[in-house]
């Protein structure tokens, strides 16, 4: 029956690994699968496959790529069938099935998601918008139904299908930039783009949907809808920041751009500490030069490790870039803040400043994807002075730093002009950056094991929640898949707004994700 609907684009959706278990066997399939199982691209064209496998595997006889062919192949997390949509009315064609057969539905460009927002719990159907390419330019962009006297914009129109690395060579050879994501897999017109996108360009110019001036989506009802600032505008605030699939299915997103600057300078960071103690002060002093460094144009990526349990105690510290983007030669002058912490006592700080030609220069060395294939949650909040300030909040945060080791992926203060304007939690209007915890096992650890990190990671949840009080948010894209409050979390006092609006343009809860707005898919560990 499915495939009269769906003639030539309907695919049975099988885990990645299927083709080396017994009832899906392909020597041939399984030897490539094995070759590139942890190679993003190859995983991001494969419709059930996903950057993070846990949301492959389901909670029983998980289907993994290293055991022999007779052992079990669950469904897992991975819905039942595709549509490989080339084109909207592929789109509307799904949405009408799913509505009228009551048929449980996702959807998915490259799998690139810490949440789980494009698996289901309960097979069903997938939206799959790989397929959809384009990327168009506009010397001046002007919205649908705009006032005469609007301001127009250079901007880009990208398609479902899009990721950030061909946005951005595509960009390059426009001497343009687009605020985009740091990661090769990740897509520019969807899920990315819902949960707020944050960029090594946000402190400058905002976060992604900061920055999108139109954009076109297939709605509960199968309409192709536009969406601006002056057309169906409750809409266009939902959907910049609501998170998932949860207000329809994009088609293509118009962003603003800027011109390319002259050159990039970047900075790499590597700060070591010899006790639990200077490790502290150490990540304090870094945390209260943010704003300096945000006032210099730097943005960038650090990584923390935990002190080892070791006696005695082997260093400890972090490492990280930080990229300059507006092209000025302040490098020294801001990466003095960080020689300064030489000064503690334990503590030793290297800075190495690095120049490129340019953003696309920078991009091909370090648009990179971490963790593929792996088995990874996170827990995070973001960042912000009320916290870095206030020693009852900032000595437990540093205890867990201490404890667990952290990411933190240092934004800056997001240039905030149109922060009312957009549906992430407001917190985001003094948010300095994201600060993450979280866990990661092995496809082989025990099922008692694989729980136990679940259930950490939800306490840090707790615990995060606890420290930072009244207001805490976090980056959607980059939270807890288990959030115990996350309705509060992610959104804060907009979710009260989303869940009206979300009632109005999808009544019978036809779209659902894991803990998105108005859903009753939650995943639990």
């Amino acid at each position: 029956m499915l495939s009269i609907h769906f003639p030539g684009r309907l695919i049975v959706t099988r885990p990645s690994a299927a083709v080396c278990h017994v009832e899906d066997f392909d020597s041939e399939a399984c030897t490539i699968a094995k070759e590139y199982w942890t190679v993003s691209d190859w995983r991001t064209d494969q419709p059930g496959a996903y950057t993070a496998v846990l949301w492959e595997y389901g909670p029983v006889d998980q289907c993994f790529i290293n055991t022999t062919a007779e052992a079990p192949c669950d469904q897992g997390y991975v819905p039942h069938y595709s549509v490989n949509a080339s084109s909207v009315v592929d789109i509307q064609a799904a949405v009408k099935f799913a509505d009228e057969n009551d048929v449980l539905l996702t959807v998915k460009n490259t799998g690139h998601d810490h949440l789980g927002r494009s698996s289901s719990p309960g097979g069903g159907l997938s939206i799959w918008t790989h397929g959809m390419k384009g990327i168009e330019w506009h010397a001046a962009f002007v919205p649908e139904n705009a006032p005469a006297d609007v301001s127009t914009y250079p901007a880009v129109t990208v398609s479902a299908g899009e990721q950030w690395i061909d946005v951005y060579a595509a960009a390059a050879e426009q001497k343009r930039i687009v605020v985009g994501g740091h990661a090769r897999t990740v897509g520019a017109a969807g899920g990315w783009l819902t949960g707020g996108g944050h960029s090594a360009w946000s402190n400058k110019y905002g976060l992604g949907i900061d920055n999108v001036l139109e954009l076109r989506i297939v709605t509960a009802a199968g309409e192709h809808k536009t969406l601006n600032e002056y057309t169906n505008s409750d809409y266009f605030w939902a959907i910049r920041g609501g998170g998932g699939c949860a207000f329809g299915v994009i088609t293509s997103v118009t962003y603003g751009t800027y011109p390319e600057p002259n050159h990039i300078q970047a900075v790499f960071v590597q700060v070591n500490a010899t006790t639990v103690e200077s490790f502290k002060q150490a990540i304090e002093g870094t945390f209260q030069a943010i704003d300096a460094m945000t006032a210099a144009g730097y943005t960038g990526y650090a990584y923390i490790q935990r002190p080892a349990d070791s006696t005695p105690a082997q260093p400890a510290g972090f490492g990280g870039f930080f990229n300059l983007a507006d092209g000025n030669d302040l490098t020294l002058a801001s990466s003095a803040r960080f020689l300064e912490l030489n000064a503690i006592e334990g503590v030793s700080a290297f800075v190495f400043p690095v120049e490129y030609p340019s953003w696309k220069a920078y991009t091909d060395i370090y648009l990179t994807d971490l963790n593929i294939a792996q088995n990874v949650i996170d827990a995070s909040r973001l960042l912000t002075p009320s916290v870095i300030y206030n020693r009852t909040k900032l000595d437990p945060l540093l205890d867990m730093i201490a404890e667990y080791g952290a990411g933190f992926n240092f934004i800056g203060r997001v240039k905030n002009d149109t922060r009312a304007g957009t549906a992430v939690h407001p917190a985001w209007a003094k948010s300095l950056g994201v600060l993450s915890f979280g866990a990661n096992w092995h496809d082989e650890a025990p099922l008692e094991e694989k729980r136990a990190k679940k259930e950490m990671v939800i306490e840090q949840s707790r615990r995060l929640s606890k420290i930072f009080g009244p207001g805490q948010g976090t980056y959607v894209n980059e939270a807890n898949p288990f959030e115990p409050e996350w309705q509060d979390v992610f959104w804060g006092s907009n979710y009260e707004r989303l869940l009206e609006i979300k009632r109005k343009v999808d009544p019978t809860t036809l779209f659902v994700c894991n803990r998105c707005v108005g859903t009753d898919m939650i995943f639990e560990p």
